[in-house]
């Protein structure tokens, strides 16, 4: 996953409502302010407004603002307003016509993306705006992750176990089995 330009353009301005609350800002300012092309900005505003984060005022004094509390602004909810959900990997989508990849079900690596992606999601889920522009905070990985084994590898070490046996090679090991 890339944090796209898109979305940190659209992060640049919503700092600068986030630094005005009580102000109508210009799409045209906010540009300025936050160094991003005006074409764009009026893109990333309309998105925003699409997705009930911004609200929009139309006429010589209008501009955006904050639809909702930066309190209650996650990270996710910003970047999947604008790029979209969170992924990884295209395993939903890699098949024919946008189907769920063939091999999904028998993938040894897709367990690692969907973990990947949950990590990803929560720790976007984590954090407001207004922990971030406001307070100053960023959220810390502390917590650490342990390695289990999936139904799928189970069945794999019974195989290449039955397969040594049969080759008389009792010094096969299987991935994950290093002390």
């Amino acid at each position: 996953m890339e944090v796209s330009r898109k979305t940190d353009y659209a992060l640049r301005i919503l700092s600068i409502l986030v630094k005005n609350p009580d102000k109508v800002i210009s799409v045209r300012d906010a540009a300025q302010a936050s160094d991003v092309p005006y074409s764009f900005a009026r893109v990333i505003q309309h998105d925003l407004v699409r997705s009930h984060i911004v609200s929009s005022t139309r006429g010589a004094q209008g501009g955006m603002s904050l639809a909702v509390d930066p309190k209650e602004i996650t990270l996710l909810d910003v970047v999947e307003a604008i790029q979209g959900p969170i992924l990884i990997a295209g395993c939903e989508s890699a098949g024919p016509d946008n189907t769920p990849c063939p091999r999904k079900a028998s993938c040894s690596f897709n367990p690692v993306w969907c973990n990947a992606e949950k990590i990803l999601r929560s720790y976007f889920a984590s954090v407001t705006l207004s922990q971030i522009v406001e307070e100053g905070l960023v959220p810390e990985l502390s917590g650490s992750f342990r390695l289990v084994r999936s139904e799928k590898s189970l069945r794999t070490d019974k195989l290449q176990k039955q397969v040594a046996d049969t080759l008389g090679n009792a010094h096969t090991q299987t991935a994950g089995q290093c002390e």
